[in-house]
Protein backbone atom coordinates (compact mmCIF):
# COMPACT_ATOMS: atom_id res chain seq x y z
CA UNK A 1 0.00 0.00 0.00
CA UNK A 2 3.07 2.31 0.66
CA UNK A 3 3.86 1.77 -3.00
CA UNK A 4 0.67 2.83 -4.28
CA UNK A 5 0.25 5.58 -1.95
CA UNK A 6 3.90 7.05 -3.59
CA UNK A 7 2.72 6.60 -7.38
CA UNK A 8 -1.05 8.10 -6.38
CA UNK A 9 1.21 11.33 -4.97
CA UNK A 10 3.69 10.79 -8.20
CA UNK A 11 0.57 10.69 -10.61
CA UNK A 12 -1.08 14.03 -9.09
CA UNK A 13 2.26 15.59 -9.84
CA UNK A 14 2.15 14.91 -13.19
CA UNK A 15 -1.65 16.31 -13.57
CA UNK A 16 -2.45 19.22 -15.40
CA UNK A 17 -4.42 21.86 -13.85
CA UNK A 18 -7.92 22.22 -14.39
CA UNK A 19 -10.88 24.26 -13.69
CA UNK A 20 -11.13 24.85 -9.74
CA UNK A 21 -14.23 23.89 -7.63
CA UNK A 22 -14.72 24.08 -3.81
CA UNK A 23 -17.03 20.53 -3.66
CA UNK A 24 -15.87 17.53 -2.91
CA UNK A 25 -16.95 15.05 -5.53
CA UNK A 26 -20.11 12.79 -4.46
CA UNK A 27 -19.64 13.27 -0.48
CA UNK A 28 -22.65 11.44 0.43
CA UNK A 29 -21.70 8.53 -1.47
CA UNK A 30 -24.95 8.17 -3.29
CA UNK A 31 -24.42 8.12 -7.11
CA UNK A 32 -22.69 5.17 -7.76
CA UNK A 33 -21.48 3.07 -11.80
CA UNK A 34 -19.45 1.53 -13.49
CA UNK A 35 -17.14 2.89 -16.24
CA UNK A 36 -16.11 -0.24 -18.05
CA UNK A 37 -18.04 -2.65 -16.96
CA UNK A 38 -16.02 -2.82 -13.06
CA UNK A 39 -18.27 -3.58 -10.36
CA UNK A 40 -19.68 -0.42 -9.36
CA UNK A 41 -18.11 1.92 -7.40
CA UNK A 42 -19.02 5.87 -6.23
CA UNK A 43 -19.15 8.69 -8.88
CA UNK A 44 -15.97 11.39 -8.50
CA UNK A 45 -13.75 7.96 -6.86
CA UNK A 46 -11.73 5.40 -7.95
CA UNK A 47 -10.97 1.76 -6.51
CA UNK A 48 -9.31 -1.27 -7.15
CA UNK A 49 -12.95 -2.15 -8.20
CA UNK A 50 -11.30 -1.58 -11.75
CA UNK A 51 -9.44 -4.07 -11.73
CA UNK A 52 -11.94 -6.77 -11.62
CA UNK A 53 -13.26 -4.68 -15.30
CA UNK A 54 -14.01 -8.16 -17.84
CA UNK A 55 -11.60 -5.60 -19.93
CA UNK A 56 -8.40 -6.31 -17.06
CA UNK A 57 -9.69 -9.28 -15.64
CA UNK A 58 -13.17 -9.93 -14.08
CA UNK A 59 -11.16 -12.67 -11.46
CA UNK A 60 -10.33 -9.87 -9.85
CA UNK A 61 -12.50 -9.44 -6.12
CA UNK A 62 -14.78 -6.68 -5.41
CA UNK A 63 -12.78 -3.98 -2.88
CA UNK A 64 -15.27 -1.29 -2.71
CA UNK A 65 -19.09 -1.41 -2.59
CA UNK A 66 -22.45 0.46 -1.46
CA UNK A 67 -23.26 -0.13 1.97
CA UNK A 68 -27.08 0.05 2.83
CA UNK A 69 -29.16 -0.41 5.73
CA UNK A 70 -28.58 -1.16 8.50
CA UNK A 71 -24.63 -0.14 7.64
CA UNK A 72 -25.11 3.54 5.80
CA UNK A 73 -24.90 6.45 7.91
CA UNK A 74 -27.05 9.29 6.14
CA UNK A 75 -28.89 8.64 3.26
CA UNK A 76 -29.43 5.80 0.87
CA UNK A 77 -25.48 4.40 0.86
CA UNK A 78 -22.20 4.35 2.31
CA UNK A 79 -19.00 3.38 1.59
CA UNK A 80 -17.97 0.17 1.93
CA UNK A 81 -13.99 -0.72 1.52
CA UNK A 82 -12.85 -3.94 2.17
CA UNK A 83 -9.09 -4.85 2.22
CA UNK A 84 -8.35 -7.72 -0.36
CA UNK A 85 -5.76 -10.06 -2.75
CA UNK A 86 -5.50 -9.23 -6.23
CA UNK A 87 -5.83 -12.14 -8.84
CA UNK A 88 -4.35 -10.86 -11.41
CA UNK A 89 -2.34 -7.95 -11.09
CA UNK A 90 -1.69 -5.62 -14.37
CA UNK A 91 0.93 -3.74 -12.67
CA UNK A 92 2.57 -5.03 -10.17
CA UNK A 93 5.54 -2.22 -9.91
CA UNK A 94 3.11 0.38 -8.59
CA UNK A 95 0.09 -1.46 -7.95
CA UNK A 96 -0.06 -4.01 -4.40
CA UNK A 97 -1.45 -7.55 -4.42
CA UNK A 98 -2.74 -6.57 -0.83
CA UNK A 99 -4.82 -3.66 -0.74
CA UNK A 100 -8.48 -1.85 0.13
CA UNK A 101 -8.70 1.79 -1.07
CA UNK A 102 -11.08 4.30 -2.46
CA UNK A 103 -9.82 8.07 -3.62
CA UNK A 104 -11.17 10.61 -5.06
CA UNK A 105 -10.71 10.87 -9.49
CA UNK A 106 -10.99 8.65 -12.29
CA UNK A 107 -10.01 5.28 -13.65
CA UNK A 108 -8.79 4.43 -17.51
CA UNK A 109 -8.14 0.93 -19.05
CA UNK A 110 -4.21 1.53 -19.88
CA UNK A 111 -1.35 2.16 -17.24
CA UNK A 112 -1.71 4.30 -15.10
CA UNK A 113 -5.33 3.03 -14.22
CA UNK A 114 -5.80 5.52 -11.99
CA UNK A 115 -6.11 9.07 -12.32
CA UNK A 116 -6.11 10.76 -9.08
CA UNK A 117 -7.34 14.42 -7.49
CA UNK A 118 -9.75 16.80 -8.64
CA UNK A 119 -9.77 20.52 -8.97
CA UNK A 120 -9.78 22.42 -6.29
CA UNK A 121 -8.94 25.92 -5.06
CA UNK A 122 -9.29 26.40 -1.80
CA UNK A 123 -7.22 26.47 1.36
CA UNK A 124 -9.79 24.56 3.67
CA UNK A 125 -8.76 24.00 7.96
CA UNK A 126 -9.83 20.34 8.03
CA UNK A 127 -11.92 17.47 6.32
CA UNK A 128 -14.31 15.87 8.36
CA UNK A 129 -15.96 12.49 7.94
CA UNK A 130 -18.22 9.92 9.48
CA UNK A 131 -16.78 6.10 9.88
CA UNK A 132 -16.78 2.40 11.64
CA UNK A 133 -13.75 0.14 10.90
CA UNK A 134 -13.54 -3.77 11.92
CA UNK A 135 -9.96 -4.36 11.36
CA UNK A 136 -8.10 -7.95 11.37
CA UNK A 137 -5.03 -8.77 13.28
CA UNK A 138 -4.28 -5.05 14.49
CA UNK A 139 -4.71 -3.59 10.92
CA UNK A 140 -4.76 0.30 11.07
CA UNK A 141 -7.01 2.35 8.51
CA UNK A 142 -6.13 6.14 7.36
CA UNK A 143 -7.59 8.95 5.68
CA UNK A 144 -4.91 11.09 3.74
CA UNK A 145 -5.67 14.75 2.00
CA UNK A 146 -2.65 16.52 -0.02
CA UNK A 147 -3.36 19.75 -1.85
CA UNK A 148 -0.96 21.13 -4.52
CA UNK A 149 -0.57 23.25 -7.35
CA UNK A 150 1.62 22.94 -10.84
CA UNK A 151 4.04 24.39 -11.08
CA UNK A 152 4.73 25.15 -14.86
CA UNK A 153 9.11 26.61 -14.63
CA UNK A 154 9.84 22.99 -12.71
CA UNK A 155 8.01 21.03 -14.31
CA UNK A 156 6.12 19.28 -11.36
CA UNK A 157 3.37 19.66 -8.05
CA UNK A 158 4.47 21.92 -5.13
CA UNK A 159 2.15 20.38 -2.28
CA UNK A 160 0.59 23.14 -0.03
CA UNK A 161 -0.86 21.31 2.70
CA UNK A 162 -1.11 17.34 3.69
CA UNK A 163 -3.16 15.91 6.27
CA UNK A 164 -3.34 12.47 7.94
CA UNK A 165 -6.57 10.21 10.48
CA UNK A 166 -4.31 6.92 11.47
CA UNK A 167 -6.49 4.64 13.75
CA UNK A 168 -6.90 1.30 14.94
CA UNK A 169 -9.61 0.81 17.27
CA UNK A 170 -12.61 -1.13 16.17
CA UNK A 171 -15.82 0.72 16.26
CA UNK A 172 -19.26 -1.02 15.36
CA UNK A 173 -20.91 2.14 15.33
CA UNK A 174 -20.30 5.06 13.46
CA UNK A 175 -18.36 8.57 14.94
CA UNK A 176 -16.68 11.41 13.50
CA UNK A 177 -13.35 12.35 12.43
CA UNK A 178 -11.35 14.75 11.42
CA UNK A 179 -8.30 15.51 9.58
CA UNK A 180 -6.02 18.79 10.15
CA UNK A 181 -4.19 20.30 7.34
CA UNK A 182 -0.58 21.28 7.95
CA UNK A 183 0.32 23.84 5.33
CA UNK A 184 3.62 24.45 3.74
CA UNK A 185 5.07 27.45 4.87
CA UNK A 186 6.92 28.43 2.20
CA UNK A 187 3.87 28.48 -0.27
CA UNK A 188 1.85 30.90 1.64
CA UNK A 189 1.05 32.30 -1.40
CA UNK A 190 -0.03 29.94 -3.31
CA UNK A 191 -3.48 28.88 -4.02
CA UNK A 192 -3.90 24.94 -4.90
CA UNK A 193 -5.47 23.63 -8.04
CA UNK A 194 -5.58 20.12 -7.20
CA UNK A 195 -6.95 17.92 -4.48
CA UNK A 196 -6.75 14.04 -3.57
CA UNK A 197 -9.02 12.45 -0.55
CA UNK A 198 -7.67 8.68 -0.02
CA UNK A 199 -9.25 6.22 2.20
CA UNK A 200 -7.49 2.85 3.04
CA UNK A 201 -8.99 0.36 5.05
CA UNK A 202 -5.24 -1.03 5.92
CA UNK A 203 -2.25 0.12 6.68
CA UNK A 204 0.83 0.56 4.26
CA UNK A 205 2.84 -1.71 5.60
CA UNK A 206 0.83 -4.78 6.18
CA UNK A 207 -2.28 -4.94 4.80
CA UNK A 208 -4.59 -7.37 6.36
CA UNK A 209 -7.34 -9.49 4.18
CA UNK A 210 -11.09 -8.52 5.16
CA UNK A 211 -10.22 -5.22 7.30
CA UNK A 212 -13.45 -3.31 6.66
CA UNK A 213 -13.91 0.51 6.35
CA UNK A 214 -16.93 2.04 6.08
CA UNK A 215 -17.25 5.84 5.17
CA UNK A 216 -19.78 8.87 4.65
CA UNK A 217 -20.72 12.42 4.85
CA UNK A 218 -17.20 14.09 3.87
CA UNK A 219 -16.96 17.60 4.20
CA UNK A 220 -14.38 20.05 4.37
CA UNK A 221 -14.53 23.19 6.61
CA UNK A 222 -12.77 26.57 7.67
CA UNK A 223 -10.14 28.30 5.95
CA UNK A 224 -6.50 29.20 6.13
CA UNK A 225 -5.51 32.24 4.69
CA UNK A 226 -2.15 33.34 2.60
CA UNK A 227 0.62 35.74 3.36
CA UNK A 228 -1.20 39.51 3.53
CA UNK A 229 -0.85 41.77 0.42
CA UNK A 230 2.39 43.54 0.10
CA UNK A 231 1.51 46.02 -2.48
CA UNK A 232 -2.19 47.44 -1.75
CA UNK A 233 -1.52 50.40 -3.58
CA UNK A 234 -1.75 48.64 -6.92
CA UNK A 235 -5.60 48.03 -6.10
CA UNK A 236 -8.72 49.92 -5.44
CA UNK A 237 -12.15 48.89 -4.31
CA UNK A 238 -14.45 51.53 -4.31
CA UNK A 239 -17.36 51.92 -2.65
CA UNK A 240 -16.59 50.59 0.01
CA UNK A 241 -18.98 49.12 2.20
CA UNK A 242 -21.40 49.09 -0.68
CA UNK A 243 -24.43 47.91 -1.66
CA UNK A 244 -25.37 47.97 -5.01
CA UNK A 245 -21.27 47.43 -6.98
CA UNK A 246 -18.22 46.87 -6.06
CA UNK A 247 -15.58 48.02 -8.36
CA UNK A 248 -12.29 46.41 -8.20
CA UNK A 249 -9.48 48.33 -10.29
CA UNK A 250 -5.84 46.75 -10.75
CA UNK A 251 -2.32 48.03 -11.97
CA UNK A 252 -1.48 45.09 -12.91
CA UNK A 253 -0.90 43.80 -16.40
CA UNK A 254 -1.05 40.40 -15.11
CA UNK A 255 -4.28 40.57 -13.64
CA UNK A 256 -6.96 37.93 -15.23
CA UNK A 257 -9.76 37.17 -12.57
CA UNK A 258 -10.96 38.45 -9.54
CA UNK A 259 -12.17 35.51 -6.88
CA UNK A 260 -14.20 36.31 -4.01
CA UNK A 261 -14.77 34.57 -0.62
CA UNK A 262 -17.40 34.60 2.34
CA UNK A 263 -15.82 34.69 5.73
CA UNK A 264 -15.96 30.65 5.78
CA UNK A 265 -13.63 30.58 2.85
CA UNK A 266 -15.96 29.48 0.76
CA UNK A 267 -15.90 30.95 -3.02
CA UNK A 268 -19.00 32.47 -3.66
CA UNK A 269 -18.29 35.13 -7.07
CA UNK A 270 -15.37 35.17 -9.85
CA UNK A 271 -15.67 37.70 -12.50
CA UNK A 272 -12.78 38.44 -15.29
CA UNK A 273 -10.97 42.02 -15.78
CA UNK A 274 -11.65 44.03 -18.50
CA UNK A 275 -8.85 46.82 -19.24
CA UNK A 276 -7.92 46.38 -15.58
CA UNK A 277 -11.10 46.73 -13.84
CA UNK A 278 -13.48 44.32 -12.29
CA UNK A 279 -17.24 44.89 -11.09
CA UNK A 280 -18.82 42.95 -7.85
CA UNK A 281 -22.80 42.50 -7.87
CA UNK A 282 -22.51 43.25 -4.44
CA UNK A 283 -26.35 43.33 -4.64
CA UNK A 284 -26.05 39.52 -4.50
CA UNK A 285 -24.13 39.00 -1.64
CA UNK A 286 -25.43 38.81 1.70
CA UNK A 287 -24.35 41.58 4.15
CA UNK A 288 -20.51 41.29 5.85
CA UNK A 289 -17.22 41.27 4.96
CA UNK A 290 -15.36 39.42 1.87
CA UNK A 291 -11.94 38.50 0.85
CA UNK A 292 -10.85 38.78 -2.36
CA UNK A 293 -7.81 36.89 -4.35
CA UNK A 294 -6.51 38.42 -7.69
CA UNK A 295 -4.98 36.05 -9.74
CA UNK A 296 -3.24 35.65 -13.35
CA UNK A 297 -3.72 33.68 -16.05
CA UNK A 298 -1.83 30.76 -14.08
CA UNK A 299 -3.63 31.19 -11.12
CA UNK A 300 -1.36 32.48 -9.19
CA UNK A 301 -1.73 34.94 -6.58
CA UNK A 302 -1.24 38.54 -7.15
CA UNK A 303 -3.04 40.77 -4.48
CA UNK A 304 -5.25 39.51 -1.68
CA UNK A 305 -7.73 42.29 0.50
CA UNK A 306 -11.59 42.53 1.95
CA UNK A 307 -14.29 44.67 1.46
CA UNK A 308 -17.55 45.00 2.96
CA UNK A 309 -21.31 44.60 1.64
CA UNK A 310 -23.95 46.92 3.68
CA UNK A 311 -27.71 46.40 2.19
Amino acid sequence: MKKQLLSVIAAVALAGGVSAQWFIPNPGFESWGASFGEPTQPQGWISPNILASPLISAQNPTVVSQAGAPDNYQGTYSCKITTASLVSNPDPANIPNTSGYCLTGGVQLVNPYFRPGYAFAMRPQSLSYFAKYTPVNGDTAFCAVVLTKWNAANLNRDTIAVGYDIYTNASTTYSQHTVTLMYNTNNNNLQPDTCLIWFSASSNWAPQVGSTLFVDDVSFSGYVGMDENTAPSKVSVYPNPSGDFTHIDVTDNNAQEVLIYDMSGREVRREKFELKKAEIPSWMLATGVYNYTVVDANNEILHRGKFAVAH
